[in-house]
């Protein structure tokens, strides 16, 4: 085989498997926009209808947030609903955004090099507003600060389509604590009793409603269909392979017999 067949070998067995790829890729972008897309477009549905009522009434739910030193709880009041999306038709990002406000800024005094940085540390994870001024000894060295903190706290529920693992990821930040948690659901788990149990988990009055996992059973069928779609793959390409090398036996074999009439005239 000349240099050229092999450069040619190589480029088909590549298009092969870049041909598969983008199969795989339209199958699940199909997936998404038929079975996922119109479950975003009901948990949209589901958060502009109560923020738009929220905000009405102007409910504010308290809750609790650790953000005095020593992690002590501290009342916030929830208000101010807002939830947009990155398009009308394709939906792949939802953002419930909400702020936890204080009904006056806290003042904590705080002694020590080390429990002042902790407890700016603290701060900065909740995203939250502050000031603080520093009280420094003879050589100037951080001894103490006092904190002025008049919030609010931001806090998101963020709901992202995943095309590539056929799943809605939810996002939450500083919900019940400062930081990011994430979850990740199929299609079938995005129900009306699901979304009834997301807005009493957002006002506050289902806070085990994520503590709630996936069971074990269904874990297991989404390690299975995982597993079987990966197997499938895999015989797509094994067969793109042997298709291609059946082409290349067939042209070695076209070549054998034209060098062998050549030999024999």
């Amino acid at each position: 085989m000349g240099i050229l067949d092999d450069i040619k070998n190589q480029a088909e067995a590549l298009k092969a498997k870049e041909e598969a790829e983008q199969q795989r890729q339209a199958e699940l972008l199909e997936y998404y926009q038929q079975n996922l897309n119109p479950k975003m477009q009901q948990i949209y549905s589901f958060l502009n209808e109560l923020t738009t009522h929220l905000n009405y009434i102007k409910q504010h739910t308290p809750v609790e947030y650790p953000v005095k030193p020593g992690h002590t709880p501290h009342t916030f009041l929830q208000q101010d609903y807002k939830v947009t999306i990155d398009s009308a038709k394709d939906i792949r990002e939802i953002n419930l955004r909400f702020d936890c406000v204080l009904e006056e800024p806290l003042v904590i005094e705080v002694e020590g090099a080390d429990r002042v940085r902790n407890y700016t540390e603290l701060l900065h994870s909740y995203r939250i507003e502050f000031n603080r001024t520093d009280e420094k000894d003879s050589k100037y060295e951080l001894i103490g600060a006092k904190f002025r903190v008049p919030g609010p706290i931001p806090v998101n529920v963020i709901f992202q389509g995943d095309v590539e693992n056929s799943a809605i990821n939810l996002i939450l930040r500083n919900v019940e604590k400062p930081g990011v948690v994430k979850h990740s659901f199929k299609d079938r788990h995005i129900t009306e009793e699901f979304l009834d149990g997301l807005g009493k988990y957002i006002l506050r009055q289902n806070p085990e409603f994520f503590k709630l996992d996936i069971d074990e059973q269904q874990k297991e069928e989404i390690r299975r269909k995982i597993q079987e779609d990966m197997q499938r793959r895999q015989q797509e390409l094994e067969e793109a392979e042997r298709l291609l090398k059946e082409e290349e036996e067939k042209e070695a074999e076209k070549k054998s017999w034209k060098n062998l009439f050549k030999k024999t005239d």
